[in-house]
């Protein structure tokens, strides 16, 4: 049943197999055989030894007649017996070339032993040759370093007793010992042991791969992946024609809605008007215009509430302001009974404090809430820096009857904060707990180090904060019975503690449930150094 509704009319999946599969398979079919023609021309052109021991069975039998010499074109071998005297060569000018005393300067084809040359200059610009002797190491599978020489220009042996009993190389040597041949051949050497025990050494000489004459076979190769060129530009144009076309067809009913809500309507799309595939992209689309609905009656929730609160901080501002203008006339006109003038000049003095402070708290929102607004941190000891604000505001505890806890290191703790910032979400904490908890309550504060964060927690045992407030603490003009507040006030103290947190790059929530014996806990994780 399943697979009937995937390969259904109203599948993208069919037809996309269909093509897919057509594609895929000419381009397999183009490809293998280019990849077979050009692999065939680059094997052709440079034969290694691997392609001759292919007839290791004949060499073992020094049946060398039997190895056809016409599939390595351009090649020729030459085997030494035991003693390293010659019972083979495939090539007599190979046979002149290549002697038994030879054998010691050549390479193995398996690198079990071998030569490294690397050539350097001193500081005078003459030059020298660096040789190296290897043997691989089967059982450990690393090279082993036996013996070194060093050689000069003209070939002196300076140093080095890899070459014992000789003073000087000569070209043929030089050359030989690189795996190469009078600049035209490359060689390397083969040992093995045939059916009756003798040992034999199988030296191999193939025209020497350059630069030059690898690029130019390997340009000839390449010639054939031309041939692939216009037929999968045909296919892949045809392929993205045909899947251009369905697609557009099948998400015009989508568009169509799309078009439609930025018109201002919604118009639901019909998931059978659509192909299988494309129909959760339907249930999506449903989905977020409920969400946009619902972000947008949020969104108007949020702005009449913030007006709410406009409307309340203008009342709570207006209200003062009148009372400073009424008493202020009524000093200015006399009006006012000298044992009264104190009492005005009391209660002016109280107002515009509350407007100063009013002011201050919807300054410092805007201000931290500003994207270009800059932390001026500095380093210092934050154990006592909260000490020092503690003791500042003992008194004030004291008098209002509650109790102080703290837990602080006695050891510096090395922070960098914005001290005045840092002040202000101390304070917003301390004050929201005196103004809204109860005399008796205890204040506790803990500072703790992990690492290159810090922990800092400020809990009291007061009247706690209601379940239907604490996802929204946080957010700005929470007021009224949604905040811990009696209705006075802006909502923004813990919206200025959380963004504070935030410019420090750190940390804060309320945890819930708190410690035993605490109501109310804030944790506040703050990076030990801030970024730069």
């Amino acid at each position: 049943m399943k697979a009937s509704k995937l390969f259904a009319r109203k599948s993208f999946l069919r037809t996309c197999i269909t093509y897919f599969l057509l594609c895929s398979l000419l381009v397999l079919a183009v490809t293998t055989a280019c990849n077979a023609l050009a692999a065939a021309r680059l094997d052709r052109a440079f034969p290694t030894i691997d392609q001759l021991l292919v007839y290791e069975d004949a060499l073992q039998e020094d049946d060398f007649a039997a190895i056809p010499m016409r599939r390595l074109e351009g090649c020729a071998f030459l085997v030494f017996d035991g003693n390293d005297q010659l019972l083979y060569a495939s090539d007599n000018r190979m046979k002149e070339a290549i002697r038994g005393e030879d054998l010691w300067m050549i390479g193995t084809s398996d690198y079990n032993l071998y030569y490294t040359v690397s050539e350097t200059s001193d500081e005078t610009g003459e030059r020298y040759a660096y040789i190296a002797l290897y043997s691989y190491q089967e059982d450990t599978g690393l090279d082993e370093f036996v013996d070194y020489c060093i050689v000069d220009e003209d070939l002196h042996i300076i140093e080095g007793t890899l070459f014992p009993g000789l003073d000087q190389l000569t070209e043929r040597q030089f050359e030989l010992l690189q795996g190469v041949y009078r600049s035209e051949w490359s060689v390397s050497k083969y040992e093995y042991t045939t059916t009756s025990g003798a040992d034999r050494t199988l030296v191999f000489a193939s025209p020497l791969l350059t630069d030059e004459t690898y690029l130019r076979a390997l340009a000839r190769a390449n010639h054939m992946y031309l041939l692939t060129l216009p037929i999968l530009a045909m296919a892949i144009f045809a392929l993205a024609f045909l899947f251009s076309r369905k697609v557009r067809r099948s998400i015009r009913p989508l568009n169509e809605a799309i078009v439609a809500y930025g018109e201002g309507r919604r118009v639901e799309v019909d998931p059978e008007r659509l192909p299988r595939e494309f129909r959760y992209v339907t249930d999506s689309f449903t989905h977020l215009l409920d969400q946009l609905e619902q972000a947008d009656a949020a969104k108007e929730q949020a702005t009449r509430e913030k007006q709410r609160v406009i409307a309340d901080l203008s009342h709570d501002l207006k209200t003062p302001l009148t009372v400073i203008r009424g008493y202020a006339q009524a000093l200015r006109d006399g009006v006012v009974p000298p044992e009264k003038r104190e009492q005005y000049l009391d209660t002016i003095c109280r107002k515009a404090a509350a407007s100063t402070e009013l002011m201050d708290t919807l300054f410092s929102y805007a201000k931290l809430d500003h994207p270009d607004y800059a932390l001026q941190a500095e380093e210092g000891d934050l154990s006592e820096f909260i000490k020092a604000y503690l003791a500042e505001k003992y008194t004030e505890l004291e008098n209002a009857g509650f109790a102080l806890v703290p837990d602080l290191p006695d050891t510096p703790v090395p922070c960098t904060f914005d001290p005045r910032l840092l002040r202000r979400l101390l304070e917003n904490l301390t004050g929201n707990a005196l103004k809204y908890d109860p005399s008796g309550t205890t204040l506790f504060y803990v500072l703790r180090e992990h690492g290159d964060r810090i922990c800092l927690t400020v809990a009291d045992n007061g009247i706690g904060i209601p379940s239907a407030i604490r996802e929204t603490l946080f957010e700005p003009f929470v007021t009224g019975s949604r905040a811990r507040t009696t209705g006075s006030g802006t909502g923004l103290g813990m919206a200025i503690v959380k963004r504070i947190v935030e410019l420090h790059h750190g940390t804060i929530r309320l945890v819930y449930p708190p410690k035993s014996g605490w109501k109310t806990e804030f944790e506040i994780i703050l990076p030990r150094r801030q970024p730069e």
